[in-house]
């Protein structure tokens, strides 16, 4: 009887310490969810997601830990475990050398915060950009413009040269080139791009830089065919620089033919004998 008392009482607290243990990581979890969703903060929202994983782990070992502790043939077996620990740590540090680079390599990122979850990044020397998915304790999940999801050991990512088109300022502009031909008015032709630029742009970069010149609309250079006209097109992330050069796109065109400025394109003429 007393055997068994002992034993149900073994058993009762194993299910109190896994049912606490579940609990408290549930608890966390949640507190983490809502302060992500009240600060909506990129760098705070890496942070807290990393803290998230490894907090999962350090708890669920921790608890299992316990358990095992309320047996007595554990508490023996802890003696000859700890005796052989160095050369054990040994081992296990040779077997998982790589997972250890990526798991200090997260370390690396979320501490060094070159990069954070929602940033727009390009990997030089990989070709590879996209929008930062995730960031867990072996790899970054990149997502690209098409979709696809391209996964990156976090070793690797700390030897790469990344250009994170998010690390101090949102806005972002990229230039966008007009082709007119050589009888077409050029003044015409500046004053309606940068006429259509100011429609579509939502923040006006004048307002938050004095040195940013706003709209501009320069002449890139001479061609066989016509005249280049390089226009810098601003927007508050890389999804919407995109889409003002969509819009500015469709709106040049249409002043364009409104206001006669011809964009040239090969001519081709086709001499039939009967």
């Amino acid at each position: 009887m007393n055997i068994f008392n002992k034993y149900f009482e073994i058993i009762l607290s194993i299910i109190l310490i896994a049912f606490f243990t579940f609990l408290i990581n549930k608890l966390i979890d949640n507190i983490i969810n809502k302060t992500i969703k009240i600060k909506k903060k990129k760098n705070l929202t890496t942070l807290l997601i990393f803290f998230k994983r490894i907090k999962k782990m350090i708890l669920y070992s921790l608890g299992l830990l316990i358990c095992l502790s309320r047996f007595d043939m554990f508490n023996e077996f802890s003696m000859t475990l700890l005796s052989g620990l160095g050369i054990g740590s040994v081992v296990i540090g040779l077997a998982a050398q790589e997972s250890l680079k990526n798991f200090f390599g997260s370390i690396a990122i979320v501490s060094g915060n070159p990069f954070e979850v929602g940033d727009f990044i390009e990997c030089v020397e990989k070709n590879v950009s996209g929008t930062v998915e995730d960031i867990t304790m072996r790899h970054t999940i990149i997502r690209t413009i098409n979709n696809r999801r391209v996964i990156i050991p976090n070793s690797q990512m700390n030897d790469f040269v990344i250009e994170n088109f998010n690390y101090s300022d949102n806005e972002l502009v990229k230039t966008v080139d007009y082709m007119i031909s050589y009888e077409s008015d050029i003044d015409k032709a500046i004053n309606i791009i940068g006429e259509e630029m100011t429609k579509i742009y939502t923040i006006n970069p004048k307002g938050r830089n004095k040195d940013v010149e706003y709209p501009k609309v320069k002449v890139g250079k001479w061609q066989e065919s016509g005249i280049v006209l390089k226009a810098w097109v601003w927007g508050r992330d890389n999804g919407d620089v995109f889409e003002n050069i969509y819009k500015l796109n469709y709106n040049v065109k249409k002043r364009f033919d409104e206001e006669n400025i011809e964009i040239p394109y090969p001519h081709m003429k086709v001499i039939t004998k009967k």
